[in-house]
């Protein structure tokens, strides 16, 4: 009952400034994470600041090349509480990454076979971050060297399982990347773990430490994130669903194009 109360007055307060929709409007209520992941998710809280972050623009792209008429109603929560809202149908729309369990209530893009499709994904790899002072060689495998040690991670990344069945140890008790660099830089941690469609794409939020933190070249894996729907609202807008689903794997090299709003070079 407190999730459900807490969104609807998040959606009441977005409803408040947003204008009249327009004909042929199809509202979609995105969820995505309160937490300020660089360059993907920026600003902490259930404000969305202008730039959102590479990822909500992309979001945004998607939802207008799909069809839906209008852009999104954003709605920012706790990771944790992403999926129940999405099962809920207290949102329609929300990035979800790979995971053991999907709710019947949840609907994700199928191939020809009834399997859930591996290619209309976002695909990111996960990286970690060291100390330069470490000197650890650019020939690293950091499966292989971060065993016996611990990594720290934000929380609530679906991946973080993944990570566990490959032996490694996480602290997960750090909120987001800077906190999680914090720890490293003083040393609570042997590396910090973190998803990036690209190693550049880090660049700017590493910059800020002038050469003390460094990324490793080599990823841990590779991750897919899917734009997921209520099941609910797939079913009363199944065209829409499926048009975005396929932009998503046609516009694969988007994020690139949107990311030029993020760099400071």
């Amino acid at each position: 009952m407190k999730l459900r109360a807490g969104i609807l007055s998040m959606l009441l307060a977005a409803a408040a400034v947003l204008p009249a929709q327009a004909a042929g409007c199809i509202p979609v209520r995105v969820g995505y994470m309160d937490q300020n992941r660089p360059p993907y998710w920026l600003g902490e809280g259930d404000k969305v600041p202008d730039p959102p972050g590479a990822a909500v623009d992309l979001i945004r792209d998607a939802v207008l090349g799909a069809g839906f008429g209008c852009a999104p109603i954003w709605v920012r929560l706790p990771v944790a509480r992403i999926k129940v809202a999405l099962a809920n149908g207290d949102i329609d729309l929300a990035p979800l990454g790979e995971q053991s369990f999907y709710p019947a209530e949840i609907a994700l893009p199928k191939d020809k076979a009834g399997n859930i499709d591996l290619e209309r994904a976002l695909h990111n790899q996960v990286w970690v971050l060291v100390r330069t002072r470490d000197n650890l060689p650019l020939s690293t495998n950091p499966v292989q060297y971060f065993k016996g040690k611990t990594l720290g991670i934000a929380q609530g990344n679906a991946y973080a399982a993944r990570l566990r069945e490959a032996g490694l140890t996480l602290d997960e008790g750090a909120r987001d990347l800077d906190r999680n660099i914090e720890k490293l830089r003083l040393g609570r941690v042997a590396g910090v773990v973190v998803a990036a469609v690209a190693p550049a794409h880090l660049k700017q939020a590493l910059d800020k430490y002038k050469g003390e933190v460094m990324q490793l070249p080599q990823p841990l894996l590779n991750v897919r994130l899917w734009l997921a729907f209520n099941d609910n609202f797939y079913r009363a807008h199944p065209q829409q669903s499926e048009a975005l689903w396929t932009w998503l794997d046609k516009n694969r090299n988007r994020l690139g194009y949107v990311m030029q709003r993020y760099r400071k070079d």
